[in-house]
């Protein structure tokens, strides 16, 4: 049985779905959205056209292909739908930038064929990929993990694929370094952002999505409801703000009430996961004499430096919008490497003068 998929109708500009020989109608082409196009064959329907169509399909789980007709486009399809409703934005757009990629590429084949060869040949047309090998290789792994999970293919074929491990982030700024860095900025509006970074440890992700709504000057904190750890934190994101980011704060809030308040130079537009990815990409070219640093080099620095001047771990973990010490120890201490620092403790350790 084919599996049933949305169609384009141009001269209505409307989109259907067959089921069971009688055609459903899925709604409007949205006009804000791309012309319709075919990727492999098939219709890519816009994301409020999926949203009909799943919840269609939901009322007929009959209609759902077996798992040795099940393609790679739909398996990706459903639990892209599945992540659009459960992750984060950034989450969901970071599968689904790695999966529309693998789907060019395999789309139109069996997801039961599919074997850690074709992640590994698919990774290695990218050689240009460094990091994003295995981000790229995680989205692929839970789309096949959450669709075995799901009763959908049993056992997934990628059970067994390997991932990358992650570099482990080392690298911490020194003051002249973290300087040199701002320095090197050209517009105001990243040196803020970076800047913004440095002073809160604050994830990139935080930093660009904080609106007016979230910063409360009065008390000199943002909050954020929805964060990367709410699930395990039970509780709200509390970035604790220094003098200069109550300052710098109160600038964005004044300039921008409405929206994001950190934007690119040219005001309109938020800073982008990918955006800030090319930016510090720009910076590392601009300064090949500092060793590798990346947007999360600044919570790690900030991490560092509060271990460094006295601050306890668990305050450290508490800025950092952790749950426990175990991620700060683990980490982000690196306090192995601050060689003058560890001295002292030593001698305060021996009762050494």
């Amino acid at each position: 049985m084919r599996q049933p998929k949305p169609w384009y109708r141009k001269w209505k500009s409307t989109w259907y779905v067959e089921l069971d020989g009688k055609q459903h109608f899925l709604g409007q082409h949205p006009k804000d959205s791309p012309p319709p196009k075919k990727l492999n064959g098939e219709w890519k329907p816009p994301a409020s056209i999926l949203d009909a169509f799943y919840k269609l399909m939901a009322n007929k789980p009959e209609n759902l292909p077996s798992a040795d007709e099940l393609r790679v486009t739909t398996l990706c399809d459903l639990f892209l739908e599945h992540s659009h409703k459960h992750h984060s934005p950034e989450t969901y757009g970071l599968y689904k930038l790695y999966l529309d990629q693998f789907c060019g590429v395999n789309g139109r084949q069996l997801a039961t064929g599919i074997k850690p060869f074709h992640i590994t040949r698919w990774l290695d047309d990218h050689p240009r990929w460094k990091a994003s090998r295995r981000h790229a290789a995680l989205a692929v792994k839970r789309a096949f993990g959450w669709a075995d999970k799901q009763g959908l293919l049993s056992p997934s074929p990628l059970r067994l694929l390997e991932v990358e491990p992650g570099n482990s982030r080392t690298r911490v700024l020194t003051a002249a370094e973290r300087a040199e860095i701002l320095a090197a900025i050209r517009d105001e509006q990243f040196r803020e952002f970076v800047f913004a970074m440095l002073e809160t440890g604050c994830r990139p992700g935080e930093v660009s999505r904080l609106t007016a709504a979230n910063a409360n000057l009065a008390v000199g904190v943002w909050t954020f409801e929805k964060h990367k750890t709410a699930k395990k934190t039970g509780k709200p994101r509390v970035v604790y703000l220094t003098p200069a980011m109550v300052e710098l704060t109160r600038k964005l809030v004044a300039k921008y009430p409405e929206g994001r308040l950190f934007r690119g130079p040219r005001g309109a537009k938020p800073f982008t996961q990918n955006g800030i990815r090319c930016r510090f990409r720009r910076l590392r070219e601009k300064l090949p004499h500092l060793k590798h640093f990346v947007g999360y080099t600044m919570r790690h620095t900030f991490a560092t430096q509060a271990l460094v001047n006295g601050v306890g771990v668990a305050q450290v973990a508490e800025l950092l919008g952790h749950s426990s010490i175990e991620m700060v120890s683990q980490h982000y201490g690196h306090l192995a490497e601050q060689v003058a620092h560890m001295l002292e403790a030593a001698k305060k350790a021996t009762g050494g003068a």
